[in-house]
């Protein structure tokens, strides 16, 4: 499983950006990140080189964030390489909550991090063990992309 950060900022100019100075200002990276929003809230969501210092750091700034499991998927990067993967879930049996993805800069592989029932973990790693142009991520690997 890979650590993702989620921050509840709301929808107005210079949050993301507070935000964003707070991760600067402790010297955290970010691997990848994505917002969903609405009229009144957004929510960030982070892979960070330091969960837990990023979490610390947002904390202690009074921005509402938390840590939530997902998973990450390295495959070709090509047209319908997510297709291919999602249908392999879906055959699976595992139904996805949200996914993203981020292009690395050392590889020619998309990766793909995803939210799934927590309960759907061992599905996920049967599929992808089955798989030979999929690499499920541990998160010391996901960080090293």
């Amino acid at each position: 499983m890979i650590r993702q950060v989620s921050v509840f900022i709301q929808n107005r100019e210079g949050r993301l950006s507070e935000m964003l100075k707070v991760l600067k200002a402790e010297d955290v990276n970010i691997r990848s990140l994505t917002i969903a929003e609405t009229a009144d809230y957004g929510v960030v969501r982070l892979i960070l080189q330091n969960t837990d210092k990023g979490l610390e750091a947002l904390r202690e700034a009074h921005i509402m964030a938390n840590e939530t499991n997902v998973m990450a998927v390295e495959i070709p990067d090509r047209p319908g390489g997510m297709s291919d993967m999602v249908e392999l879930l879906t055959e699976g049996g595992v139904n996805i909550e949200y996914a993203y993805s981020f292009l690395p800069q050392n590889t020619s592989n998309a990766i793909i991090i995803f939210k799934i029932d927590e309960d759907d973990d061992e599905k996920v790693r049967e599929v992808f063990d089955k798989e030979p142009h999929a690499n499920l991520l541990e998160s010391d690997e996901l960080l090293m992309k």
